[in-house]
């Protein structure tokens, strides 16, 4: 069982360290831990009360009332939530947290599909996975979280989107733009690129998807045996990289008579040189603007 500072509770919770101990004084809600030398500090199951008293609070109910509820009561309370229309509102975000932080498959369910069925599969991953990736991050910056936890949730939300994307019609072959999807060598984290997948194929396109940690030899005779009108790339991780723009170089080296669109982390954040067959997409509506842009067809929208 892992141990939180208050600070820790703070940055993954959103209540602020002053907030919950005035809660304790006032309330006695939760009760610290303390080690051999008095050190305080709250457990996992207490991270789990502090984020569902957090999703209360966002509901509108005021921490008196929630004070006065059993643990019992509030586990109700907050399935209730969730059987709600959802807009992207972040009890859902804070359901998605405690599946991960407890490992349950069945909870990861039922919020995604209660999500699914409210907004569709590109609204969920915009108003709901977007924001729980970056709260894994910050889970990843306070030591929250293990790579088992990672693995978990993100493998289940790959599952999500590739039932998704299956789901799909296909594409008029008279109409559709062609794009390669890949992520070069030594480039694994694949929901960008899967997420990018869905966007393309419901707008009517054609996607080859070669999928991650493709070799840079490889990609030139694929692009000439599928002539793609677009190739599309996530940068994403900077330790299996060096300088971002010798790796952009390399695969344009590789991709000498095609339109390369790069994204992710890395080329957000870096210092891209431009170049004339070189697109940098920093987020997501820029993505879309990319595909709504750049192809002429009629656009066919599905929900899953």
């Amino acid at each position: 069982m892992k141990k939180f500072s208050i600070s820790d509770i703070e940055c993954l919770t959103g209540i602020k360290a002053h907030t919950i101990r005035i809660w304790e004084q006032r309330y006695n809600l939760i009760t610290p831990k303390r080690t051999c030398t008095n050190i305080r500090y709250f457990d996992d199951n207490d991270l789990k009360k502090f984020l569902n008293i957090s999703l209360l609070l966002d509901s509108g109910m005021r921490i008196s009332e929630i004070a006065k509820m059993s643990d019992q009561e509030i586990n109700k309370y907050i399935e209730k939530l969730s059987e709600c229309e959802i807009n992207g509102c972040s009890c859902t975000i804070g359901s998605l947290c405690n599946a991960m932080l407890t490992l349950d498959e069945a909870v990861f369910e039922e919020t995604m599909q209660t999500s699914l069925d409210s907004m569709g599969m590109e609204r969920t991953m915009l108003e709901v996975i977007h924001p729980f990736m970056r709260k894994i991050g910050i889970m990843w910056q306070a030591g929250t979280i293990n790579p088992a936890h990672e693995h978990f949730i993100t493998h289940l939300i790959r599952q999500k989107l590739i039932t998704a994307i299956n789901s799909l019609q296909p594409s008029n072959p008279s109409h559709a733009k062609k794009y390669m999807l890949f992520l070069p060598e030594g480039e694994v984290h694949e929901l960008g690129l899967l997420f990018a997948n869905y966007m393309i194929k419901a707008r009517g396109h054609h996607v080859l998807y070669l999928g991650a940690n493709l070799p840079f030899e490889d990609l030139l005779s694929v692009a000439n045996y599928y002539d793609p009108d677009y190739a599309l790339t996530f940068l994403i991780s900077d330790n299996a990289f060096g300088d971002v723009n010798l790796i952009i170089s390399k695969i344009l080296e590789n991709l000498p008579n095609w339109t390369l669109a790069v994204s992710g982390n890395l080329a957000v954040t870096g210092s891209i040189k431009p170049h004339s067959r070189l697109t940098i997409i920093k987020d997501v509506p820029q993505m879309i603007d990319f595909i709504n842009t750049n192809a002429e067809v009629q656009r066919l929208y599905f929900t899953c």
